[in-house]
């Protein structure tokens, strides 16, 4: 585990605005040939770190977990190879890892926690739900402790046990089927002496410092994803339910649609609305996404461009439905990515490329083709008070028949959402 130097950092208002970031650095973990078999993914507060501060451990994994999954990606971050991240007692022993798991990801179970029978049976839960699992800063004396047999991986600290140390445990680690990784590694003398030794792996200075990766994203709302909270732990909760409050945050709805095709899911399968994503995934990665987007702490969104996009994208939704012109899902998810550049300062088109939207929606926003997109420019005119001419197209004769209360509908919708949300 990196060394870490603990803070209680203040809020600062002034950075919660339009654009965030989201960030995070790796390091590569070698195999004795020098080959990268994955990278330890490592949280970082802000740009300039070196090294972590963390606060709140439990903040920071979430943190880490998100935008390793769902806003950077683990395609992006580590291609085919293993990404490592670090997890404290209290995530290990809750489930809120359990729903969003992840073949090529190994959770590193942290030396503060006690090696013991609770411990071995948290491990195999998350070994059930697809991680693999490191022990992190392992002391070599606790090499026969109850969860060592339900690891594949231990990471001795080799600038805290010494070389010597760490090549002494080696056999004991392999007698218990375990995968040696030598971390903290700090030049090539160590390294010799501990691939003759028989480590496995190893992570230092000696290959690599760690790398920082920045993405701009936007941050959830806090209030909404409370809201989501708790309406998770309705049983008698509905699906439409669910998936309404999920339409109605850009930043989770994007969150979700990157996580549903991504590596980390492995269901390659396009989708076209926040609905059909909820299906594929199953409500648990929802609740393991929502958890960990509040624990990150984020809010803070432009009030006047999130109320805009809710109305054009339930605009977009009831029209489709009085008129029959799309899929009414579909089109609230078109009028709600309509506005995703504005957002996160990125081109619509890089935007689109990384979402795991159909054709049909890809070519709705970038294009402003077929029947999403003609519905799309249809909205964007009414929003500016310029009706089309019924002329140019048949469907636009029976949209204009509907739109003034369709658009009505749509802004008694967003006043009654943010009275929902505490006046948001």
């Amino acid at each position: 585990m990196e060394q870490q130097a603990e803070q209680n950092p203040g809020r600062d208002e002034a950075a919660e605005r339009i654009v965030q970031s989201v960030r995070l650095a790796r390091q590569p973990i070698v195999d004795a040939d020098l080959k990268t078999i994955g990278y330890e993914l490592l949280y970082r507060a802000a740009d300039s770190d070196q090294v972590a501060r963390i606060g709140n451990s439990n903040q920071a994994t979430a943190s880490t977990v998100l935008n390793a999954l769902s806003e950077i990606g683990l395609d992006h971050l580590v291609g085919g190879k293993l990404a490592f991240i670090n997890v404290p007692g209290k995530l290990l022993f809750s489930d809120v890892l359990e729903g969003i798991s992840a073949h090529s990801v190994v959770l590193e179970v942290l030396e503060t926690v006690d090696c013991d029978e609770r411990c071995a049976d948290a491990i195999r839960r998350m070994k059930k739900a697809g991680y693999r699992i490191a022990l992190d800063d392992f002391p070599p004396a606790w090499i026969d402790k109850p969860c060592v047999a339900e690891s594949q991986y231990v990471k001795f600290d080799v600038f805290a046990v010494g070389v010597e140390a760490t090549a002494a445990a080696v056999p004991a680690a392999r007698r218990a089927g375990l995968k040696v990784i030598a971390e903290k590694v700090e030049d090539w003398d160590a390294y010799d002496r501990l691939r003759g030794a028989g480590v496995d792996y190893f992570q230092g200075h000696f290959v690599s410092r760690p790398e920082m990766v920045v993405r701009p994203t936007v941050r959830a709302s806090k209030a909404n994803l409370m809201g989501l909270i708790v309406l998770l732990q309705d049983e008698e909760a509905s699906l439409a339910e669910i998936v309404e409050r999920i339409n109605t945050d850009l930043a989770l709805s994007y969150r979700l649609l990157r996580l549903v095709n991504s590596s980390a899911i492995g269901l390659r399968r396009r989708v076209d609305s926040v609905e059909e994503a909820v299906r594929l995934l199953g409500l648990n990665a929802v609740r393991s996404l929502v958890y960990l987007s509040a624990l990150t702490g984020v809010d803070g969104k432009p009030p006047a461009l999130i109320h805009n996009t809710m109305v054009r994208a339930r605009f977009a939704e009831l029209l489709a439905a009085q008129s029959r012109m799309a899929n009414p899902p579909t089109a609230f998810l078109v009028g709600l990515f309509s506005n995703l550049d504005a957002f996160y300062n990125q081109p619509l088109a890089q935007l689109v490329e990384e979402l795991p939207l159909t054709e049909d929606v890809a070519r709705a926003l970038l294009e402003g083709e077929g029947s999403l997109g003609e519905l799309l420019e249809y909205v964007r005119f009414y929003e500016k008070g310029q009706w089309l001419e019924g002329d140019i197209e048949t469907a636009v004769t029976a949209l204009n028949e509907v739109a003034p209360n369709c658009y009505l509908d749509a802004l008694r919708w967003d006043e009654a959402l943010r009275e929902s949300l505490g006046g948001l």
